[in-house]
């Protein structure tokens, strides 16, 4: 098979998941203005009123803008969550490739739904096509998995890392500069934002053609054990890995902290740092450049020669100290070198995780496991933005990343039991090719 074609269209598969997740971001509050004229909505009434009891106030304020974002976020993190265990054991069973095709397919129908959407009841149910959809970073994780040695694992899985990275980070940079370009451009005197939309149909629909045409399967050995369906991340006991539980729980507590971080952080650069929005996209592009730096180089270079455990506890030293850092600073050159810190740890520590849960994986169940990781991914996203927006507003912007330098310690903690207590993976038999 040809591995780089196989491995660039799953970086491109992961890149779109978490492009269609962040791309709002920038975006809602001029969408919440638009759609609050369509008073006769059950669906928009329905997410006011959340948002109104969930502020304490009828007035839209700051507070509000940030709550109404975060539902709207929540609904793809929700069911990426629900989602991302279930494509990943199903493609264990029924091989990666139709699953990815399935998926993709939905995300270009969301993306399509967006952009012909002339009411917020349509809007949301694109919202909830494409979030369900992008539950395939399971598999495409599962996918990566089975191209790689054990030695070159963290190389691909910085792929992977890379491109979930690269797609939260430039996302809302996408967002705001077509933001832009309203209806009036392409003739649409009801949709709003349809190049935003356009863009993300664009990238679905090349990367569904590449899924289509190009992509070859890597499932070399399905499972075809037959189980009862349940939901993969209610019984992580029935999972032959052990260690799973406690993998799971790490993921869920990086992926919280770092999360809720970047929802926040914008306002933080608006209020304390006096950025502009185009400023602030600038900013997230830097953080992303810096991660597909380090997990696109970096990783790469060391891949098979340091081992993974140990790219966790630098990634993790490295969020510690950026946490740290940005808590203390009060001048603009001090928060970029945080933001520098924070981005090589969630560069290193992102992979790295992913690299551990697939190497102490059963490749039977290879495709459930990284599902079960991912889905607790997906649900920290789902309740970060609230949490930490509810302490920034109320106790302030340093105590929110007080929060995150206390996650991070903590995480510490659980890393150096886990460096004494993991045993040499088995050595299974996964494909040699992707070397």
């Amino acid at each position: 098979m040809n591995t780089r074609k196989n491995r660039f269209i799953l970086f491109l598969t992961v890149f779109i998941d978490m492009l269609g997740f962040s791309v709002i971001f920038p975006i809602f509050p001029e969408l919440l203005e638009y759609f609050s004229n369509s008073k006769a909505d059950p669906v928009l009434s329905a997410f006011l009123n959340l948002a109104h009891f969930l502020s304490g106030s009828e007035e839209i304020s700051e507070v509000f803008i940030v709550l109404f974002g975060g539902l709207l976020g929540s609904i793809y993190a929700v069911l990426q969550f629900i989602f991302a265990p279930i494509w990943g054991k199903i493609s264990d069973r029924k091989g990666r490739k139709p699953i990815l095709i399935f998926t993709t397919l939905g995300s270009v129908l969301g993306y399509l739904v967006w952009f012909l959407s002339k009411d917020f009841s349509l809007f949301v149910l694109s919202r909830v096509i494409t979030g369900a959809m992008g539950g395939n970073i399971s598999v495409a994780s599962a996918s990566m998995a089975d191209s790689t040695t054990q030695a070159t694992r963290a190389k691909g899985m910085g792929m992977i890392g890379a491109g979930i990275g690269l797609g939260f980070i430039l996302g809302p940079s996408f967002g705001g500069i077509l933001s832009r370009f309203k209806f009036v451009e392409l003739g649409f005197s009801h949709t709003i934002f349809p190049y935003v939309a356009l863009t993300a149909l664009i990238f679905a629909t090349v990367n569904l053609t590449l899924m289509i045409f190009v992509f070859k399967e890597t499932l070399v050995e399905k499972n075809e054990t037959k189980t009862i369906l349940k939901h993969p991340v209610l019984s992580l006991a029935d999972s032959s890995m052990k260690e799973l539980p406690f993998f799971s729980f790490i993921y869920f507590l990086f992926t919280f902290s770092f999360s809720g971080f970047e929802f926040v952080v914008n306002f933080f650069f608006k209020q304390s740092l006096g950025l502009t929005p185009m400023e602030i996209g600038y900013s997230f592009v830097y953080m992303g450049l810096v991660i597909v730096f380090i997990q696109g180089g970096v990783i790469r270079r060391i891949s098979g020669k340091i081992p993974e455990i140990q790219i966790c506890i630098a990634g993790n030293l490295f969020l510690v100290v950026g946490f740290i850092c940005i808590y203390f600073s009060n001048n603009f050159f001090m928060t970029f070198f945080s933001l520098t810190l924070l981005s090589i740890g969630n560069a290193l520590f992102n992979p790295g995780i992913s690299a551990l849960t697939s190497l102490y994986s059963s490749p039977l169940e290879l495709g459930k496991n990284l599902g079960i990781l991912r889905g607790f991914g997906s649900m920290a996203r789902a309740f970060a933005p609230f949490i930490f927006s509810f302490v920034y507003f109320k106790f302030g912007f340093k105590n929110s990343f007080l929060l995150s330098s206390i996650i991070f310690i903590m995480l510490s903690a659980l890393i150096y039991k886990l460096k004494y207590s993991l045993k040499n993976p088995k050595k299974v038999p996964l494909n040699t090719d992707g070397s």
